[in-house]
């Protein structure tokens, strides 16, 4: 029997039932628009009207609850995942480009022939009971096109400093001006540029050693999950291959960098 004849037989008026039964979430909602024969009739049909589309949306929220919830467990379980691995290859990888973003910088303000602190960067200065790059000791700064200012944090090292420039074999001859040391920079001539090759082949240097001690510190975070978690043989050199990739990747990155620049300058 249709749910039509249901409500007719219940006591609504034939004429006064709509055409069709309207569909609701796909499903058939027994909502009539009825006019039945006494008031108390037309009480009891709204009511019973409004108690069906409650139902519905309750049982259509609880569904999309569920969906959801579903969805988040997924996301925890990826999640998860990622918690558990050895290491974490995008922090190793940020850790590498961080340090080669900052020698890349160091290329980009280089210019031969001009003032440049950062050729300052590998001098050292003996003290009494260590050696200390001399960024460490003094703050180091362009003067003008031609010069650096080296201003010592002791005015007392200012000797110390200006000996040390002028024994690092950068082919600089500074001058003490009042409390700071002026390092006058030749113009470019072919043995100061290879010079300059030579400190930035250094600066280089550092940055690799800098990326191989990232690698060093995950391929040991590495071993110590594979004992730790009884991990197999073949998953652990896989683990290891990807760190490998990665260093791989930015020692390359370092070598271009360094190639490039070095053919600018000569």
């Amino acid at each position: 029997m249709s749910l039509k004849a249901l409500a007719v037989s219940a006591g609504a008026c034939r004429l006064c039932l709509p055409s069709s039964i309207p569909v609701v979430g796909r499903r058939l909602l027994p909502q009539v628009d009825v006019r039945p024969l006494s008031a108390a009739g037309a009480m009891i049909a709204r009511t019973t009207t409004m108690r069906f589309e409650r139902q519905w949306q309750r049982r259509a929220y609880g569904s999309k609850k569920k969906a959801g919830s579903r969805q988040l467990a997924a996301e925890e379980i990826e999640q998860e995942g990622l918690d558990d691995a050895p290491v974490d290859i995008d922090k190793t990888e940020k850790q590498m480009q961080t340090r080669v973003d900052r020698f890349a910088s160091e290329l980009q303000a280089t210019r031969a022939g001009r003032a440049n602190p950062a050729i300052l960067d590998h001098v050292r200065i003996k003290l009494k009971s260590s050696v200390v790059p001399l960024p460490e000791l003094a703050l180091v700064t362009v003067k003008d096109a031609q010069n650096l200012l080296v201003i010592p944090n002791d005015p007392e090292e200012r000797s110390l400093i200006e000996t040390a420039i002028r024994n690092a074999g950068l082919g600089l001859n500074p001058r003490t001006d009042k409390n700071a040391v002026v390092v006058p920079v030749p113009k470019s001539t072919k043995e100061s540029r290879e010079r300059l090759i030579k400190s930035l082949g250094l600066s280089a240097e550092q940055a690799r050693v800098h990326v191989r001690k990232v690698r060093q510190d995950a391929m040991k975070q590495l071993k110590n999950a594979a004992k730790s978690s009884g991990m197999d043989r073949s998953t652990l050199k896989s683990w290891e291959k990807d760190v490998q990739v990665v260093t791989d990747k930015h020692i390359d990155r370092i070598e271009q960098l360094l190639k490039a620049k070095s053919q600018e300058i000569r």
